[in-house]
């Protein structure tokens, strides 16, 4: 086992060495280089030991790197805390007090992401991760400038230049350019921009492969070194140099390291600042990585609770050998994915080389001009804030354009953290006015007794849908039915059931709305409420004319074809069919699988008989069935109902006799005989022929039912039933209610004037009432209508 795991591990290696590692290594260069000048500027604008700077940028590579779920993040000392630092140090007397406060922080940031609190970062909107990205890009441009074109007087101006590359924006800086140009870094910083942009452009495939970032910092030094060979006066020197500090060995190095005062314990204020510490690091570490997701060209996410521990380790062991907070930083990290970062090795890779250079070579290093760095940054920060952005953003609406722009131009004015803030609360005031111009799912629902307003709440019914539900509630109309249905919601918070309480106590009463609540969850205060039922009632049942069923079934079927089926109660209507029943109308069907009669007329408990026997034919048993529905029960409505690519219908074309079948077959026989267009393939193969009989078929038994019974014929010439054929699609699942009138006289039996005439009347007098809704639809009420749902 140990084999294989040796084994399998030297593979990968040898995979990584061949397809990744001279991306990574190339990315980490470039983001070594600079991080350093980072590292030294924030460290003194912090007030604290330059080389406490040097020490977390090694710590946020090695430690956070390897810790990270993120393949592109790079952390390190920020500038966002430089404030906060130096303030805790101030108020805590000493750097080795504030050591133990930065301790405590990483231990509180671990505990935070053990308690999975790394959800936040998702709450953040992609428009206000945008807006903090083009912040970055131009705060990059226009802080890199006094490196790029200026002679600072001294190293103290120039570490606080160096602080302007993350932190809000200063004019002073820019102000000061032309005051003291620096013609050596202006040329440097030219040929920098030109030799990135060529690198970037070009379409040569071997120079493709060369990094344009490692060029650019090799020909920097070329260039200011031939300038002091010539005692030119375009020469770089200290403080326009990277500026490490200098060590005698590992033992000058490890000396140089502070540990954290345990015997401030005590001290509260440590407490305090240890908390404002880890929740500072861990919103803005979120807020980077997050940002750092976006620009990630493979779309890589990863864990924010992983993010959150990384970097609480990060920070613990900061603290314990003398650093300075650790964050995911967005320069850093924008700068490894621009240059092809693969992985998270990079990252490791840029803090081994912080360590090593810091400790064998800082002379080396120490010959880079500064404004090579700031040009690699400039074009960095131009990739960043490139035009096409905005254009993008604004095509998708103000609603997304103006948090973006609010969130730019807040980091640009005051800082990161806040802008990003106001990013958010902007954005949370567009979506609120979104979720009161929403509109929840209200349906309007036809069943045998009236017409339902069904009111959907969406799977998460949260206050933002407060206002939405208000509006909808107060356009049901006087008199109205409405249902809440609930079962669809995973969620409902208080504020929402406290207002369903309010409209049914008091508004719905007012009203005269009748109200059922269902799909309430026993944990809410607003129960389950019925207050009518939609099962078809004696009164329903007594009072719908022959045509109105017709129009209700004809109806039933336009919602199962368009997928909109009532939304059904099944347990409710169980128990109020359990007693009694009275369907509407009787349907004799075939018993061919795939015509499920209730489904296709979306009827539900307690609306129809069904009786069903192949063929739809009929005997004496179908018979009484039909009588004992109509005559008894009160159904209003019988309905032959035949279909397509009926299986007895192409038995009985073919003359297939087989035992009890031969019999059922033989009432098919005469629609068979009475199909004269066909001459020839008079068989079940003939799709044309076996459509002719089943239409025939109908017709025949429609004609038995209204010779064969008298009861039935009784009742259907005097109007108290309707009796109508209707052939079923197996393709489209559609019900074609036809006139059988002309169809009937086809037969081989006595004509019947009265039984055609109440086919045609009937048909007519659907129609009719199919009109008569449709336009009093077009004219109702915006409630009636079926709207978007609320997301």
């Amino acid at each position: 086992m140990s084999t294989y795991i040796i084994n399998n591990t030297f593979r990968k290696l040898r995979i990584y060495q061949k397809r990744t590692f001279k991306f990574d290594i190339i990315s980490a260069i470039v983001v070594f280089f600079v991080a350093i000048p980072l590292c030294l500027g924030i460290a003194l604008a912090s007030g604290a030991p330059l080389f406490s700077g040097i020490l977390s940028g090694i710590v946020g590579g090695l430690v956070v790197g390897s810790l990270s779920g993120s393949q592109v993040s790079v952390s390190g000392p920020a500038a966002g805390t430089a404030a906060l630092v130096l303030a805790a140090i101030t108020h805590l007397g000493d750097f080795n007090t504030f050591l133990l406060a930065l301790t405590l922080a990483g231990i509180l940031q671990i505990i935070i992401g053990l308690m999975r609190a790394g959800f936040i970062a998702d709450y953040v909107p992609s428009n206000v991760i945008q807006g903090l990205l083009c912040a970055i890009g131009i705060l990059l441009i226009l802080k890199q400038l006094p490196l790029a074109f200026t002679l600072s007087a001294n190293l103290t101006e120039l570490k606080l230049h160096l602080l302007e590359l993350s932190e809000s924006l200063s004019f002073e800086p820019l102000m000061s350019l032309s005051r003291h140009l620096n013609p050596g870094a202006m040329i440097i910083s030219f040929s920098a921009i030109g030799i990135l942009i060529f690198f970037d452009k070009t379409k040569i495939t071997w120079l493709k492969v060369i990094p344009g970032p490692i060029v650019v910092v090799l020909i920097g030094v070329l260039l200011n070194e031939l300038f002091l060979l010539n005692n030119s006066h375009l020469a770089q020197t200290s403080p326009q140099l990277v500026n490490i500090p200098q060590h005698e060995g590992f033992a000058d190095f490890y000396s140089q390291m502070n540990t954290p005062m345990w015997s401030s314990w005590t001290n509260p204020k440590v407490y305090l600042y240890a908390v404002i510490i880890a929740a500072v690091a861990s919103l803005e570490s979120l807020l980077n990585v997050k940002a750092g997701e976006k620009l990630d060209k493979k779309r890589r996410y990863c864990s924010k609770d992983q993010e959150l521990l990384a970097q609480g380790f990060g920070n613990l062991i900061s603290g314990l050998v003398g650093g300075i907070p650790i964050t995911s930083v967005i320069v850093r990290t924008s700068v490894n994915i621009q240059t092809g970062a693969r992985t998270k090795m990079s990252t490791i890779f840029h803090g081994l080389l912080i360590l090593l250079t810091v400790i064998l070579i800082p002379q080396t290093l120490n010959k880079i001009p500064l404004s090579t760095l700031a040009a690699i940054l400039i074009y960095t920060g131009y990739k960043l804030t490139k035009p096409t952005i905005y254009r993008t953003i604004y095509r998708h609406g103000l609603d997304r354009f103006i948090p973006f722009i609010a969130t730019l131009i807040s980091i640009i004015a005051i800082n990161l953290l806040e802008g990003i803030l106001i990013g958010i609360v902007i954005n949370l005031f567009f979506v609120l006015k979104s979720s009161s111009q929403a509109r929840l799912n209200i349906i309007k629902e036809i069943y045998p007794n009236g017409v339902t307003n069904r009111l959907v709440l969406p799977q998460q019914a949260t206050f933002l849908n407060k206002a939405s539900l208000v509006a909808e509630l107060a356009a049901i109309p006087k008199n109205a039915q409405l249902i809440i249905d609930a079962r669809h919601s995973d969620y409902i918070d208080k504020e929402i059931v406290e207002f369903i309480k309010e409209f049914k106590e008091e508004q719905a009463p007012h009203k005269n709305i009748s109200m059922n609540l269902i799909g309430f969850k026993d944990q809410y205060s607003v129960h389950n409420y019925i207050d009518f039922i939609n099962v078809t009632t004696y009164d329903v049942q007594t009072t719908l004319p022959p045509p109105q069923v017709l129009y209700i079934l004809k109806e039933g079927n336009q919602r199962f074809l368009k997928d909109t089926r009532i939304h059904r109660s099944l347990k409710n209507d169980i128990k109020y069919t359990a007693v009694t029943q009275h369907p509407i109308a009787v349907v004799l069907g075939c018993i061919d699988s795939r015509v499920p009669v209730e489904t296709i007329f979306d009827m539900s408990f307690g609306d129809l008989f069904c009786v069903r026997i192949a063929g739809n034919v009929v005997n004496d048993d179908v018979l009484a069935s039909i009588e004992y529905a109509c005559h008894v029960v009160g159904a209003k409505l019988i309905v032959v109902l035949g279909h397509t690519r009926c299986g007895a219908i192409q038995a009985a074309c073919n003359g297939v006799k087989q035992g009890h079948i031969t019999n059922l077959l033989a009432k098919i026989k005469p629609a068979v005989a009475a199909e004269t267009q066909t001459l020839t393939d008079r068989t079940g193969e003939n799709p044309t022929f076996v459509h002719n009989v089943t239409r025939l078929n109908i017709a025949n038994t429609l004609l038995h039912i209204y010779h064969k019974s008298a009861i039935l014929r009784l009742m259907t010439d005097q109007d108290e039933i309707g009796i109508v054929g209707a052939m079923y699609d197996v393709n489209s699942g559609e019900v074609h209610f036809q006139d059988f009138s002309k169809t009937i006289t086809q037969m081989d039996q006595p004509h019947e004037p009265i039984l055609s005439e109440k086919l045609h009347d009937l048909l007519q007098a659907a129609d009719r009432m199919s009109i008569k809704n449709v336009t009093t639809r077009r004219t109702k009420p915006r409630v009636a209508k079926t709207k978007k749902r609320a997301t």
